[in-house]
């Protein structure tokens, strides 16, 4: 794919150096031109050379077809063309709405520019309507379209009513007791000349009356040719076409490139129309006139090759034919449900249904019965629906307009039943016609159908609902006196008693292989539910379970009226055996089955040493007392490069729900998870794990292990231990954030200096000092004096800035002193009054 790019690109690129350095119209390879990717440039050089020579627009796609151009692109090209000529791209349709105007340049800019806007406008609209039009022809793409190409085909075998002319190559075969090979070529006199034989005439003659011809002559010297008495018959002889000769066709009247072209001689009207683009949107599809002389030989109809791809009319042409495209007389349009709908084009008395075969015929969903014709009066539009039957006797008329509908999406005869029902669904009425036998065609109720009622939803005339209810229990115990007539789009609805009823479920928590919740099933046991759970995890407690049960029936059991549910509590074995009271236990629904937890059990948890240790890695925390101290003494102590001062202990951090939303709102489903309510719920936790930086003093966990230096090691913890660190980074409010080498005895303001010193915006009173280890400290201010942090080797000065404020504009300026000057004459003016009283 990349190589075919590739070939392209350096294709496009040759094409382009081509057309740039032609002095000659000539001279251009027009057989690799693609006119969508030539510039306004390439194009102006293509005009001025047409013009050089005196060549019309249409004279100048016809020699570029003649050099190779393709017809899909010659189209396109004389509309380029067409644009550099008169400075409006359209093709000679679209100028009849803008006549006179295409050979004058528009101007862009004088007092002339304005009125031409809307000429503009106006070619537009021409263009994108009549690109609309086309797209509706039918069999207007044929000629259009760019990846598809009608050349006569070359290598076949050779026809034998073909006639020859001057030009053409005749090869001769003889075999048999004479062995001969002749290639020769048909002069401009019209003969082929043989050794020993002289100059025989063959212009004119069709292949079959040349071999007659040939054998008759040639039977001079081979003698085993046309011996007198047939079976002494040796030699045999074959003649046939080899290099075929080019032939000139004129295309005139509504071709959409009309002029003369170069053929080869084995081309046939469809292969001329082709090098012509194809009838414009007025010419005739179906009247293209093949004149020879002055007599009409052939009439071709396009419909027949491309409907019923009869080529009976598609005759091969001879030079000086002319093909003459006709005006349309009678254009129709079809839409709707037809499998091609689009303009077409009628001939004589064609009726409804001819435009209905040309169309495709009907698709699956198409109203049939009757299709609606608008069509035209002297005076104004008239409606007629064609019914069916009677398509055959409907003549179109030039301009109808044909519209073919399509089935409501309903159903004569159709009533469903859905349900507590072993076959639910939709059912013809005819033979379901009551209530009764809908329920015997559905194979009968199911077991868990609810007896009580079941509803009927029908359809009134004015397309309201209404619900007629009946017992299902009556209507199967005594379908003759309950059985209900049904009606067209009745729906019956049977519940099942699961519907009407919470769905039932039991749940199990705590050291099991999956603690969920479960479907209840009638007679399920304690030991069921463990079992559905895959069983105890290692972590299980060998001494209790408990079952939480719901409280229902409170009017019965006063005692129970203050509690919440009732607790039933079971004894299991060493080995996690349930007794056999607890294995027999049967659950009800809703009930909670808490698991405990052994209560020293705890799994491995891993703690990271990195840095200048002498065994990195991972270590297990051995008690819960490990400290700090305890890893590094396992982890083999400190190297010599060690930067005590600068280490860092991260520990994981997990946020709870509120704290996650209080911190971020980036909360996706990844850091979610699903827990259980006490309402048997699922609710969705929100998770964060976050590393906090914890500042320590390695130093004096080193000298005084075991002291609140030495802080207590939990599950994920990473000790860092850096090298020793020689430089200070200055960020924030400074002209030249920076890093810089640290140097001892230099101060908090020198290495802010170092940055360049304190920009516009650097808020000096808030600047602090984050240290390697993690510890943060910030300048102080005491009285008029500033305190500045110590700085250490790896430390990191960060000064805040403001935000900036953007400057008034010279509107808000004059409003604000507009407001102050009315103000101030209205407090002149009480000062005035009061002073007159």
């Amino acid at each position: 794919m990349r190589l075919t790019k590739s070939i392209l690109t350096i294709l496009l690129v040759c094409v382009a150096v081509s057309l740039a350095n032609a002095q000659n119209i000539s001279d251009i390879d027009f057989k690799n031109i693609r006119v969508d990717d030539l510039s306004d440039q390439q194009i102006q050089q293509i005009y001025d050379g047409a013009q050089s020579r005196n060549l019309s627009i249409d004279q100048t796609v016809q020699m570029a077809v003649a050099r190779g151009l393709p017809q899909s692109q010659a189209s396109k090209l004389k509309r380029r063309l067409q644009q550099v000529g008169g400075g409006v791209a359209m093709d000679t349709e679209s100028a009849e709405g803008v006549s006179g105007q295409l050979r004058t340049p528009i101007p862009t800019e004088g007092p002339d520019s304005t009125k031409f806007d809307s000429l503009y406008a106006q070619t537009d609209s021409i263009r994108w309507a009549r690109q609309q039009l086309k797209d509706k022809i039918f069999g207007f793409k044929l000629f259009t379209s760019d990846k598809v190409t009608f050349e006569p085909a070359l290598n076949i075998p050779t026809p034998q009513d073909y006639q020859l002319g001057p030009g053409d190559e005749i090869i001769i075969d003889i075999w048999g007791a004479a062995q001969m090979n002749y290639q020769l070529e048909v002069s401009t006199g019209g003969t082929i000349n043989i050794d020993n034989i002289g100059p025989i005439q063959v212009n004119g003659l069709t292949v079959e009356e040349a071999t007659k011809r040939l054998r008759s002559r040639l039977g001079d010297i081979y003698s085993g040719l046309n011996p007198p008495n047939n079976e002494n018959k040796d030699t045999y002889m074959q003649v046939s076409l080899g290099q075929v000769r080019s032939i000139k066709v004129t295309v005139m009247g509504e071709a959409s490139v009309p002029g003369t072209y170069t053929l080869s001689s084995l081309s046939t009207v469809f292969n001329a129309l082709y090098a012509a683009g194809g009838p414009t949107t007025t010419g005739s599809f179906r009247t293209i006139n093949v004149i020879r002389g002055n007599e009409t030989v052939a009439t071709f109809d396009l419909y027949d090759l491309l409907i019923y791809g009869n080529q009976s009319e598609n005759v091969r042409l001879r030079s000086q034919d002319i093909i003459q495209i006709q005006p349309y007389e009678n254009r129709v349009e079809i839409d709707g449900e037809v499998k091609r709908p689009g303009i077409y084009e009628l001939k004589g008395n064609e009726t409804l249904q001819d435009l209905v075969v040309y169309a495709g015929n009907f698709t699956d969903k198409a109203y049939t019965d009757r299709i609606k014709v608008i069509g035209n009066t002297p005076k104004q539009k008239q409606i007629t629906d064609v019914k069916k039957g009677y398509y055959d006797d409907y003549v179109l008329q030039n301009g109808d307009s044909i519209t073919v509908g399509e089935i409501l999406d309903r159903f004569t005869n159709k009533v469903e039943i859905k349900g507590a029902v072993f076959r639910p669904g939709e059912y013809a009425l005819e033979d379901t016609t009551s209530l009764y036998s809908l329920i015997q065609r559905a194979d009968g109720l199911m077991g868990d159908a609810f007896m009580n009622r079941g509803i009927i939803y029908r359809t009134r005339d004015d397309y309201t609902i209404e619900s007629i209810s009946f017992s299902v229990r009556e209507l199967m115990q005594n379908p003759r006196a309950n059985d209900i007539l049904l009606q067209k789009d009745d729906v019956v609805r049977i519940s099942s008693i699961f519907d009407l009823r919470e769905e039932f479920t039991v749940s199990i928590k705590g050291p099991v292989q999956r603690p969920d919740t479960y479907e209840f099933a009638h007679g399920m046991t304690l030991e069921d539910l463990i079992f559905m759970a895959d069983g105890f995890r290692q972590s299980a407690t060998p001494y209790r379970i408990e079952v939480a049960r719901r409280i229902r029936n409170i009017e019965e059991r006063p005692e129970t009226e203050s509690f919440i549910a009732d607790i039933h509590t079971f004894s299991v074995d060493e080995d996690l055996r349930l007794n056999e009271k607890g294995a027999n236990f049967e659950l009800q629904p809703f009930d909670q089955v808490y698991i405990r937890e052994l209560p020293n059990y705890e799994q491995q948890q891993e703690v990271y040493v990195v840095g200048e240790v002498k065994y990195p890695g991972k270590y297990a925390i051995s008690s819960r007392d490990d400290r700090l101290s305890d890893m590094i003494e396992r982890a083999g102590g400190l190297t010599g490069d060690a930067y005590t001062d600068g280490a860092t202990l991260f520990r994981k951090r997990e946020f709870t729900q509120q704290e996650a939303q209080q911190t971020t709102d980036d909360v996706t489903d990844e850091d979610t998870s699903l827990e259980v309510n006490e309402e048997g719920e699922q609710v969705r936790l929100a998770q964060r794990q976050e590393s906090a930086q914890i500042g320590i003093e390695l130093p004096e966990v080193l000298q005084n292990p075991g002291s609140r230096f030495d802080l207590l090691l939990e599950e994920g913890d990473s000790l860092f231990i850096p090298q020793q660190l020689e430089t200070v980074t200055v960020e924030g409010g400074v002209f030249h954030p920076t890093t810089v080498r640290f140097e001892s005895g230099r101060s908090f303001k020198d290495y802010i200096t170092a940055a360049g010193g304190f920009n516009d915006l650097a808020r000096k009173k808030r600047s602090y000092i984050i240290y390697a280890n993690g510890d943060v400290d910030r300048t102080k201010k005491m009285l008029f004096f500033k305190n500045y942090p110590s700085v250490e080797p790896g430390a990191t000065i960060i000064v805040p800035e403001e935000q900036p404020t953007e400057g008034m504009s010279a509107a808000e300026r004059i409003s604000i002193l507009s407001t102050l000057a009315s103000t101030m004459a209205v407090i002149a003016t009480t000062i005035i009054r009061i002073s007159n009283n």
